[in-house]
């Protein structure tokens, strides 16, 4: 079996690294030329029904190619260096979704509870913020069928789908051969610097975490899909109920719907208290299998896994999110 040295892992992180810039750059890339299209087309047409959805649907198109294109990229810088690094496979049966269900309803409430926190220490200290971002970013039109349709699935479907395949059909995957924690936690903090967003930061950090355990354990992407469409699905009916809706409904879905996460995730953590006093365990240690001469694999050491963020490609995909965190705070500060 090769050895899993600090020299084979940090290429590795490059190269995950380099596929998140290319995710970042294609956002923007693809994002310019949809709004050069449509200025072109409106000035030329006038503005319809007909572009104006053909517009949005471009809008989930951008979203979906700007993540599933890196994936491509990653595989093929892989192509080569996937033997040496992914063999030998992991031993461990995976754990069914009705075994492993509890991580979704921690993760859920654990997620909301983030996002909470993350709102109110954002505007504790940078006032005004969230009302920012949510007319910089999240102004939408909801006043025909088909808007509030694409809406849906732009925030809630091609989201969940799209990330699941870059994050942890990809990060989360390549990582495991050096233990779940690792695999989880580099998935996490690269989900989170991802967003490039103070006001995410927390909660797309905790939600990373729940949906790598929920991958690691099943090794299934069906179910971190699963997560990531609930959480934001709830959002996003919250978000059309806001703007179609009174202040009275819209109130009553907010205490109800985290009533039902609350309850949820107290259920979720007692299975897990009587799951972690049969077993021993909160998250299995990962076995691998030896190789044809018997030998264990060598696992990396805490530095070195922590050397891995210090890699060319990961300083610059850090570098390049904190820098757009700190324009967008100075922007709502200015504006």
């Amino acid at each position: 079996m090769p050895k899993q040295n600090k020299k084979i892992y940090s290429s590795l992180i490059n190269r995950i690294a380099i596929a998140l810039m290319v995710n970042q750059v294609l956002l923007a890339l693809l994002s310019t030329l949809l709004s050069m299209a449509e200025e072109i087309c409106v000035g030329l047409f006038g503005m319809s029904d007909l572009l104006d959805a053909a517009i949005l649907i471009g809008e989930c198109a951008v979203y979906f190619l700007g993540f599933t294109l890196p994936v491509l990229l990653f595989n093929f810088m892989n192509k080569n260096a996937e033997k040496e690094i992914y063999e030998p496979a992991d031993i461990d049966e995976k754990s069914t979704f009705r075994e492993s269900a509890y991580i979704l309803g921690i993760g859920l409430g654990a997620t909301t509870l983030a996002a909470y926190a993350n709102y109110y220490a954002v505007n504790a200290f940078i006032i005004g913020y969230s009302d920012f971002t949510q007319e910089y970013f999240w102004s939408v039109e909801l006043d025909k069928p088909y808007q509030t349709i694409i809406y849906f699935i732009y925030s809630a479907i091609i989201p969940a789908v799209a990330e699941e395949l870059l994050f942890r059909g990809t990060v989360c995957r390549v990582l495991r051969v050096y233990g779940k924690g690792v695999a989880i936690t580099v998935s996490a903090i690269c989900f989170a610097l991802m967003h490039a967003n103070v006001g995410q930061l927390l909660y797309t950090l905790v939600a990373g975490f729940f949906l790598g355990w929920l991958y690691v354990e099943t090794k299934s992407l069906l179910y971190p899909i699963l997560f990531h469409f609930l959480n934001n699905g709830i959002s996003a009916v919250g978000d059309i109920i806001y703007e179609k809706c009174s202040s009275r409904v819209y109130n009553a879905y907010s205490s109800y719907s985290d009533i039902f996460i609350w309850v949820l995730m107290a259920a979720s953590l007692v299975y897990l208290l009587i799951k972690i006093t049969k077993s021993g365990g909160f998250i299995k240690k990962l076995r691998l299998k030896p190789d044809e001469n018997g030998n264990e694999p060598e696992p990396l050491s805490k530095s070195e896994i922590l050397l891995g963020f210090l890699s060319s490609g990961m300083i610059i995909f850090m570098l390049y999110s904190f820098i757009t965190m700190i324009f967008y705070v100075v922007l709502s500060m200015i504006v």
